[in-house]
Formats: C-alpha cells, structure tokens, sequence
C-alpha cells in the first residue's frame, strides 16, 4: 500500500510514486498551504521537470494532487516561486481581487528564462501567460529559480533570481514586465559550487520589535560536510540594493549543516514565516535506496532570529501540529561515563533532552535491531556536533557514509530535540538555533536509543519521548 513501505517517510511529504526535489510556489491562499514542487511524473531519478503539488490546510498533513505545470515548447519547468496578486497588478484575472501567479524558469536544454502561469481556481489549474518568457535568456548560462514577493516599502513585486555565482534582483509593478536593480554576491567565494534556489525575507527578531532582511542562498556543491547545502546573509534591502552585514571575508553563515536540507524558500502570504526544504543531497540523490518514490521535503519549519552579539542567528522551530504521544518522561536523572540510559524507541518519533548544565562531551545513538548504530555527539569543548552516518546502507554511493559535523554557535547547548522518521534524522539544538538535517537508511528498524556520556557525569534534568502520528491520516 502506498505510504507504507519499508523506510516510506511517516512525517514527512513524499509523492506516491517517482521523483521530487526542490519545493517550488509556496503560498498560503484561502485556507490552503500550497507546496509545488520538482517532479518527474516518469522516473525515479532527476529529469523532464514538472511541478508537481500539494495540499495542506496545518503544514503537517498533506494532500498529493496532480502535475499543475508541464513542459511545452519554451522548455521544461525549473524551479520558482507563487504569489498572491490580490489587487490584480497583473491584469490577468476577470476579478479584481485576482488570483495565484506562478513564477518559474522555462530550461530548454540548458537556455534558462523566467516565465509566468496564473489560476483562478485556487492552483488546480494553470494558464501560462501567451507573451513567455517575461525575462529573456541572457548569456548567464545557470539564470534560474525566481523567488518572488511584494515590497510595500518600494511598491513592487521584487524577483530575487540565482545566476550562477551571484544574485541579481528584478523589480515589476504587475509581474510580467520586469526591470533589472541590482546584483549582489560575486565578490564572496562560492568554491565551485552554483548558487540556486534563493529567497529574500524580512524576520522578527526574537525579543525586539524590529525585522532584519535575510538573503538565503543555495549552493552546489560547496556545503560544509560536501555537496549541497543553504547558507544565508542578514542586511537591510532598500527596493533596490541588498547590503549585508557580513564582509565578504566573514564565515559562511550555514542554515543548516547537516547534509540533507536544499533549496530552502519560505511560503507567501503568511503571518509568520514558514520554510521547507528538499531532503538530500546531489552528491546522491538520484541513487538513495527507497522506491516507488525518489526523495522527500524536510519537515515545515516556523524560522526568525535571533541576537547573536552585533548579528543574528536563524532559528527554526519543527512545526508539528498533531498531539504527540508520550511513550516517557524521566526527570532527574544521571548518566556516568561509561554507562547508557537505554530506551525502546517508536518511529517516528522525538527525543527532548533538556540538560541541567552544559557538558563538555556527551551524546545519544539510535540503535536498529540489526545492531545498526546512529550516533549524535556533542562536543562543548570543541564547539562542534558530530552526527556518525557510518553504519546502515551505504553501498549506493560511495559519497553517503559520513560523520557530520557542525558548529554550535559558541553555544552552551542545555536543550535538544531529535525527530526521527524511518530514514531521516534532525536535529534541532536550543530551541532550533543549531540545526542538522540528514538521512539514514538503517537495515533494520531503529528500536532503541541511548544515551551516554565520555568524560564526566550527565545531569539530565527532563527527557521525554514522543511517538509522532503519520500525516498520512
């Protein structure tokens, strides 16, 4: 049966059948979270683009419709963005409270331009606009990935649009004839890698009442621990202009670490902010070990920032909307060196640590009735987490077996919480300020965590287990 195969994700968006990857046209419309996304309606592994869609009216449950873009004489469908046109700037709608328009780039056998779709019946249907492409192939060879939103302050609809090794912003009064503003980004180091799939958003920062601009950049390959991964800057925008904080000598600022989270864009037309992002990696994408289906969308998560000295740190907090079902809960308890605190685990599943006092070195393994170990260290001393991807199956690409690691921030990290699906592991450190997103493909079925420290005592002060229900139902 569907969704329920061996390693078949229980919490996160997987299609039926084939291949998904980048999220595309997030937008929030009467009631609905749409989710578009990458899709080969044919195959298992990346090509003849589609956007394919979903459903959901909680971001946790989802409902898998059918293919809403498909190719035509312009090309394939790459990636892009949806926006809300609800005064009609467009024209294109016979009501002037408008409708869905979706920006997306047309690739034909490499050529990229930027095209538009519009839909009167809440995305169930796609008219592409008769004068494609609104934005003509240049001679960037990689010009792609339109992120489009409105910018109250400058009165426009402002594209922000990956070209290789930089970006280049777009503003329009209606969304089909665009003027160029501004490029950013050539003079940081991009290590070979191309820069995709990039969005521009204005975050509260926790316990003020002011907003940052934050400029997310996707890159490939180039990621900390290899292949893919999303890096992000923090600045001000002025309708034309980013202009970061960080110099171009600065450190990347990583939104996550881990080795399976790409191509991060948030939903339009929210309150708060929303992200998603594709879960995998290119290094292996195409060859992971599961089927009918071919990859899978990070969990949905609610992201701000906060202070961090004279900058900011993202924050993402896992968004899960359905009762958790307490399979424990221990206060005061002591681990020593040496010793494991083991436990039956449900997947999927949580794990909350909250910690009485940082420790210098200490850690937890999910552990698969083949013996199968999945290891999570923290390491105060270092600044750093190591996640031990070594073990399970890894015969399908000689990229995959990996130990991960990440900074913490210069964090004392006192609080944890783990969610843990049949092939996935993410972590999310004081509250969603430390972030890893990776897979795992265990033989066998993960039954039992434990935890355990290397140099000194542990006082844990609360740990909890949940069993998360399947968004299937």
């Amino acid at each position: 049966m569907y969704y329920q195969e061996t390693l078949r994700p229980q919490i996160h968006f997987t299609p039926k059948e084939n291949w998904i990857n980048d999220p595309n046209g997030l937008v929030y419309y009467e009631g609905e979270y749409h989710l578009f996304y990458q899709r080969n309606p044919n195959g298992n592994k990346h090509a003849d683009m589609h956007w394919g869609h979903a459903v959901s009216t909680d971001l946790y449950h989802w409902k898998e419709l059918g293919t809403a873009l498909e190719p035509d004489q312009l090309g394939t469908i790459f990636s892009g963005s949806a926006v809300v046109d609800k005064h009609n700037t467009s024209g294109l709608f016979k009501e002037e409270t408008g409708g869905l328009v979706a920006i997306f780039t047309h690739d034909n056998h490499g050529e990229q331009q930027q095209s538009i779709a519009y839909s009167e019946d809440k995305g169930r249907t796609w008219v592409k606009y008769e004068g494609n492409p609104v934005i003509p192939n240049t001679t960037i060879k990689d010009f792609r990935d339109p992120k489009v939103a409105w910018h109250a302050d400058s009165k426009q609809w402002v594209m922000v649009l990956a070209c290789g090794d930089h970006i280049q912003f777009f503003g329009s009064p209606n969304l089909i004839d665009w003027t160029h503003l501004s490029s950013f980004g050539k003079e940081y180091p991009s290590d070979g890698g191309v820069w995709e799939c990039p969005d521009l958003i204005h975050l509260p920062v926790e316990g003020t009442d002011q907003k940052e601009w934050v400029l997310i950049v996707s890159i490939n390959p180039g990621g900390p621990n290899g292949g893919s991964a999303v890096y992000y800057f923090t600045g001000s925008f002025d309708g034309k202009e980013f202009h970061p904080n960080e110099a171009a000598t600065d450190p990347l600022k990583w939104a996550d670490e881990g080795r399976d989270f790409y191509a991060a864009v948030t939903w339009d037309n929210t309150d708060d902010t929303y992200w998603i992002g594709w879960m995998n990696n290119w290094d292996y994408a195409n060859d992971v070990p599961v089927s009918p289906w071919r990859s899978a969308m990070s969990l949905v998560r609610k992201i701000s920032l906060q202070p961090d000295g004279g900058n900011y740190l993202l924050k993402q907090e896992p968004v899960i909307v359905s009762e958790p079902v307490q399979v424990r809960s221990e206060s005061s308890l002591t681990i020593k060196p040496g010793e494991k605190a083991a436990y039956d685990v449900t997947l999927p599943g949580t794990i909350d640590i909250q910690l009485s006092q940082p420790a210098k070195q200490w850690g937890f393994q999910l552990v698969s009735d083949q013996g199968e170990v999945f290891k999570l260290e923290i390491n105060q001393t270092n600044n750093s987490y190591t996640f031990y991807r070594t073990e399970g199956q890894q015969d399908f690409s000689d990229k995959f077996a990996s130990e991960i690691t990440g900074s913490l921030n210069g964090l004392d990290i006192q609080k944890i919480t783990a969610i843990f699906d049949h092939c996935s592991f993410e972590l999310f450190a004081n509250d969603g300020v430390v972030v890893s997103t990776n897979l795992m493909y265990p033989s066998g079925a993960i039954t039992a965590v434990e935890l355990y420290t290397e140099e000194a005592e542990v006082e844990v002060e609360q740990l909890s287990m949940n069993e998360l229900p399947t968004i299937w139902k």
